[in-house]
């Protein structure tokens, strides 16, 4: 997680900040941002690394000296990692990043393509209000007015800024305009439009753009990860969503089971069914959610598709008696963009960490509308 190399994703963009390192062009303040599980988190990771190396390459930090050792366990001394974080009076957390630090450094050693849905499971509080707090940036400008340890740089590492709350943005302004000396302030967003502009305006960004199926295919079959091809198309970019199908050995087959009986209560409108499918997939993770709303888009697209030319049963549909024949009967050009737009949505509202139940009941009584009835009536839209 340490080196360029770590990942062969966004060398365009890998070259650009070395370059910029070696030509003594470092900006002070830093925005890497980009879709979930591409990389960009590991590329940031590695940046810090290389501004704190001992003996800096062409390629990046050299991951062996006291320093990348260190960085490599997440634990070298001027760095500061602050991260979205909960409040809990019973465990004593009073809503500081470092007093998840050791938890925080196991989750994203153990998964680079962490996301804050990840986080939360990880620490078993998916029901907690997670942000980064007003305490978090006294904290922060008392660390920043100390000598750094090893007379270096000293880095501040914030995880999901845009889970900042507007005060702690406001109190980290002048570290950023005015920064001690030899001090960077790295950020790693996820969900760039929701930032405050008053941040975004004083970073400098580097977009990280989305990984492509052929990239995140290429990643699995290098582990030699059965149905590569299949688990690509799914994640949609996102290597965190494709590992954690992978690693689930019948999920293929469970997001068939469900996106034929998700179609089949949605179409007859069964709103005990509704719930109660609803009610199972919120205790999934997210990431499955996510998933599962990825595959049914891929259906819906193939189903369009064999109206206008025959196609072959999908052989992930072998275990149901989902049909694709039948399917496409009920999904036309006009309803299936309908579909995707909702469903694009739905994982829109799930990425954000909205209740997963809720958004797929609403969803469901969508589908229901657009398959049986071609559209939506206005009186769901007013929610």
């Amino acid at each position: 997680m340490i080196s360029f190399d770590d990942n062969p994703f966004h060398q365009k963009e890998k070259g650009l900040i070395i370059q910029s390192f070696f030509d003594g062009r470092n900006s002070h303040a830093q925005l890497f941002h980009g879709p979930s599980g591409n990389g960009k988190f590991s590329t940031a990771m590695a940046y810090t690394a290389l501004l704190l190396c001992e003996q800096p390459t062409e390629r990046g930090a050299c991951t062996t000296c006291t320093s990348c050792k260190q960085m490599a366990k997440l634990t070298h001394p001027d760095v500061h990692f602050v991260f979205p974080t909960h409040k809990d009076a019973s465990n004593d957390l009073t809503g500081r990043s470092e007093e998840l630090i050791k938890q925080w450094r196991n989750a994203v050693i153990s998964n680079p393509y962490l996301s804050l849905g990840d986080w939360k499971r990880f620490v078993d509080a998916e029901q907690k209000n997670f942000e980064i707090r007003v305490i978090e940036a006294e904290y922060i400008n008392e660390k920043l007015s100390f000598k750094s340890f090893y007379g270096g740089y000293k880095v501040v590492f914030i995880w999901l800024p845009e889970d900042l709350h507007p005060s702690t943005a406001n109190k980290l302004l002048k570290n950023i305009e005015e920064p001690e000396d030899k001090t960077v302030i790295i950020m790693v967003s996820e969900r760039y439009g929701q930032l405050m502009p008053t941040i975004t305006s004083r970073m400098q960004s580097v977009y990280f753009p989305r990984l492509t199926e052929e990239e995140v295919r290429r990643t699995l079959e290098a582990k030699n990860i059965e149905s590569a091809q299949v688990l690509a198309q799914l994640a949609e970019g996102n290597l965190a969503t494709a590992f954690e199908l992978a690693d689930q050995s019948d999920a293929l087959t469970e997001l068939a089971r469900y996106f034929t009986l998700w179609m089949r209560v949605s179409y007859s409108v069964n709103m005990p069914e509704i719930v109660k499918l609803s009610e199972d997939l919120s205790k999934k993770s997210r990431g499955f959610a996510m998933a599962f709303l990825q595959f049914s888009l891929q259906t819906i697209r193939q189903a369009v598709l064999s109206n206008f030319r025959p196609s072959a049963e999908n052989p992930i549909f072998a275990n149901t008696d989902f049909k694709m024949a039948n399917f496409a009967k009920i999904v036309n050009p006009e309803n299936a963009w309908l579909l995707m737009n909702e469903i694009d949505s739905a994982i829109s509202d799930i990425d954000r960490t909205c209740s997963i139940k809720i958004v797929m009941t609403d969803l469901s009584i969508r589908v229901h509308y657009l398959l049986k009835r071609g559209g939506i009536p206005k009186a769901l839209d007013i929610f």
